[in-house]
């Protein structure tokens, strides 16, 4: 017969050590975790911490992981295949250029760029991403030479998100437009839209030369203030696209509404330096504010591509019909922009020189 007394008196013994085994497992889990964590964010081979370089040099909340500077260039390109705190902040953007390189090839085989004046204006927007990208990963990657490369290479990382920025409302304006609104405010949208993208390099350059740090708030009003605009009527055709909303999404919509929702997420970890405000000096070399606004805009790139190819195999017969885009007006307006960022850059630079004799 089944002895219960006994049954009993073992049950809680067994209870105990299996929950005493358990929490031990997740407490020797948790350590290997946190070590894995710790030895990641490591980068011995850059041991400069922030107060090792000037303050023009330090990032909020980031306190190791800092290049040298007045080091050789060599010094700079080689640290693309270490440790620093602006690793991965490159390294996230040269994958950016290479699947640009993928996407242009992509499309080309299905839009014909060079036989199909209707694909001109998707070419320039891949050609104003691809440019974005590069001029993003190597400011980062060079910056840290000296005062005056920290201030050109943002400078012409500014002419990046100009760019970008006239090219995405260019992309969205031709494709992604309802078709009344399209032939309401064609010419204007893009004119407008020019303007504002030459202001926003003008205004963010403005800042990187002018402030000094600590940085007054009015440095962030205009850099993001400007930034901000350019995305908003950059995706105006979008909004007016998408309402009113009608549930469930189809995939095209939902490309639409996510490049908008990561761009916002991206953009307000960035503006309010999250999550490393919480920990400081415990995301040194990964997991920044910055960097994840880096990762937010390429899932921006790749629903924005992938939407708005959707949408001109959806209304291609509509588009089609259209007045074929001028060459010159499609590729004209991103050189004329081009030029205008780089006079803008070289102005301030020259500026920036100026001042320093004078001082």
């Amino acid at each position: 017969m089944f002895d219960t007394t006994s049954f009993a008196y073992y049950v809680p013994t067994l209870s105990f050590s299996f929950e005493h085994d358990i929490r031990a497992r997740f407490q020797r889990l948790h350590l290997r975790a946190q070590s894995l964590f710790i030895s990641l964010q490591s980068m011995s081979k850059y041991p400069c911490t922030a107060i090792d370089v000037p303050a023009i040099f330090r990032e909020p909340f980031i306190r190791r992981g800092y290049r040298s500077i007045h080091k050789p260039w060599s010094y700079y390109w080689k640290s693309l295949f270490h440790k620093h705190n602006e690793t991965i902040n490159v390294w996230s953007h040269l994958l950016g250029i290479m699947y640009m390189f993928y996407l242009s090839y992509y499309y080309h085989q299905r839009l014909n760029f060079f036989g199909n004046s209707h694909s001109w204006p998707f070419a320039v927007s891949l050609a104003t991403a691809t440019i974005m990208f590069m001029c993003s990963a190597f400011a980062h990657l060079l910056h840290s030479k000296s005062d005056s490369i920290h201030r050109t290479c943002f400078a012409i990382d500014y002419v990046g998100v100009s760019l970008h920025g006239f090219g995405s409302g260019f992309l969205h304006i031709y494709y992604s437009a309802p078709e009344w609104y399209y032939n309401k405010i064609e010419y204007q949208y893009i004119f407008i839209l020019l303007l504002i993208a030459i202001i926003a390099c003008v205004l963010n350059c403005f800042a990187q030369h002018h402030y000094r740090r600590p940085y007054p708030p009015m440095k962030r009003v205009c850099q993001f203030l400007p930034c901000g605009i350019l995305w908003v009527y950059s995706v105006i055709p979008l909004i007016v696209r998408l309402v009113p909303m009608q549930f469930p999404l189809d995939t095209i919509s939902m490309c639409h509404a996510g490049q908008m929702i990561f761009f916002i997420i991206g953009a307000t970890l960035f503006a309010f330096d999250l999550p490393q405000r919480f920990c400081p000096g415990t995301l040194d070399f990964f997991g920044q504010g910055h960097q994840l606004f880096h990762l937010c805009i390429y899932f921006v790139t790749i629903c924005q591509m992938h939407g708005v190819f959707w949408d001109y195999e959806a209304s291609r017969t509509i588009i089609d019909q259209r007045t074929k885009p001028d060459l010159i007006f499609c590729a004209g307006s991103m050189i004329c922009l081009f030029l205008c960022d780089i006079v803008t850059v070289w102005t301030f630079r020259y500026w920036l020189r100026a001042k320093k004799h004078s001082d």
